[in-house]
């Protein structure tokens, strides 16, 4: 199964070849600002597995001096995967999947720092900080 995404206005398009991991929802401070949403729905999948099909040269990044850092597309300003480099894993904001990716959320992290004006409204698992990864994950 092939799993295909992009950015708003088209010029970032990858593919993932086979399933992501399960979605988490960060409600970290810098997640909330780098999608200007409540909370950043993302997951992961293998370096190995995961493609760009075309716009890698529109990808502009963006790093703070703790070193958290994001990558978007520099037309629309979309996110768009992470590629870990030290890693075998890229961070993706499914968001940006096309489609149903087969996987489901199964935890809330960083509720710690959540917006007050937005109330968790289901029975995942909340966690103050990061969560360590499920085994299945690892």
């Amino acid at each position: 199964m092939a799993l295909s995404g992009g950015c708003l206005c088209g010029s970032v398009r990858f593919e993932i070849d086979g399933r992501i991991s399960a979605l988490w929802y960060c409600h970290c401070s810098k997640c909330r600002k780098a999608t200007g949403s409540a909370f950043h729905p993302a997951a992961l999948c293998r370096r190995s597995r995961f493609r760009w099909l075309s716009g890698e040269a529109s990808v502009s990044e963006y790093t703070t001096d703790s070193g958290y850092h994001v990558r978007f597309c520099s037309r629309c300003g979309s996110p768009v995967p992470v590629v870990l480099e030290d890693e075998d894993s890229v961070v993706l904001s499914t968001g940006s999947l096309e489609g149903d990716p087969g996987s489901r959320a199964i935890r809330h992290i960083f509720v710690g720092s959540k917006a007050p004006w937005y109330e968790i409204g289901d029975g995942l698992p909340r966690f103050d900080e990061h969560a360590p990864p499920p085994a299945s994950e690892k």
